[in-house]
């Protein structure tokens, strides 16, 4: 287990408009069975402030993020699949499908880059094209 920092930039397309957030934090960074996992508190520049956010990167091709305090949520973006989460924000839970188009890890022990292509759905109507990048240095 090594304390980290840990950039992520997450890129929203919806047409021809551009939403892109970046949060540098703290957090730890570990080597798990069949992958890795970060874990860092969410802050008030999010809009999680009280929450403790995990991710997972597993085999290389599957991301969890798990968010637990006070906005609960599950969100899965596995390379060629599409799954179902109940994702909790600030203004109410929502139920939405996540198509992942490409997952790719370049993760190592001492850290590295995860990177994400997906489209969110909410009731089968497209929310947007997203892109998402983690980048990990351990301290």
């Amino acid at each position: 287990m090594s304390e980290a920092v840990i950039k992520i930039k997450s890129i929203q397309h919806d047409g021809s408009d551009k939403n892109e957030t970046e949060v540098i934090t703290e957090g730890v960074f570990r080597k798990i069975q069949s992958g890795y996992e970060l874990c860092y508190d969410e802050t008030d520049a999010t809009g999680y402030e009280g929450s403790k956010t995990v991710l997972k990167i597993l085999d290389g091709s599957r991301i969890e993020l798990l968010r637990s305090g006070t906005f609960s949520s599950e969100l899965y973006i596995e390379r060629g699949k599409k799954n179902f989460s109940l994702y909790g924000t600030p203004f109410g839970e929502m139920k939405i499908g996540v198509q992942a188009k490409n997952v790719e890890s370049l993760l190592t022990d001492i850290g590295g880059k995860v990177k994400a292509s997906y489209v969110i759905d909410i009731n089968s109507t497209l929310l947007g094209d997203y892109d998402l990048e983690i980048d990990v240095k351990c301290s």
